[in-house]
């Protein structure tokens, strides 16, 4: 009985292989495709200087705070000092008082600054890195059906527990260059290279 059980399922197993459609898989190195990716590289030069223009600001308001700071330091020490009359010192000491809430206003002004400016980039550098992957896996799809890939893996990628999900592949499945190239196309076209070039600018 259980050696004619073992027989059926070997025919129905053999039966399913059959009718089953062809496999055909490739691999491809996502994080090769998106580093080597010229919008990849375009989107790090914009987000770069967008970056710096940032900082630039960023120094020009703690400069400014800084001159507010030393000179409330002057009227603070000048309000204390016993040379000048009762009412000069009253003088000086209210004008610290009005230079001291400038610090403090120039310094709230500085940190909602900067975490505005870090909320706005975070969410530039979402966009863009949404845009490349969008754009890599519409050609990752275009391939797939060009080829007739009925499965296209991702070799980089990793487990939970940071084991690689696929312990290996040959070779000769990775289409991760065939990627490349046609994401790439035109680029050493000088009329396209100079409109990458206007684009980051």
């Amino acid at each position: 009985m259980l050696k004619k059980l073992s027989i059926l399922v070997i025919m129905c197993t053999a039966v399913a292989l059959v009718a089953a459609p062809k496999l055909k898989v490739a691999t491809v190195d996502m994080e090769k495709i998106f580093e080597n990716f010229y919008k990849k590289k375009q989107a790090d030069a914009t987000l770069k200087q967008q970056d710096e223009i940032y900082k630039a600001w960023v120094r020009k308001l703690i400069d400014s705070m800084n001159k507010l700071e030393e000179e409330y330091k002057i009227l603070r020490d000048a309000s204390q000092n016993i040379a000048l009359s009762a009412s000069e010192r009253e003088k000086k000491r209210l004008e610290a008082q009005r230079k001291f809430r400038d610090m403090q206003q120039k310094k709230a002004e500085i940190e909602q600054y900067v975490m505005e400016k870090q909320r706005q980039f975070k969410k530039l550098e979402k966009k863009k890195r949404t845009e490349i992957i969008d754009e890599i896996l519409t050609e990752v799809k275009r391939r797939a059906t060009l080829k007739g890939y009925t499965l296209i893996i991702d070799k980089t990628g990793k487990t939970l527990n940071a084991i690689p999900a696929i312990l290996y592949s040959s070779p000769a499945f990775d289409i991760t260059d065939e990627i490349l190239k046609a994401l790439n196309r035109g680029q050493d076209n000088p009329d396209i290279q100079k409109d990458v070039d206007s684009a980051i600018r």
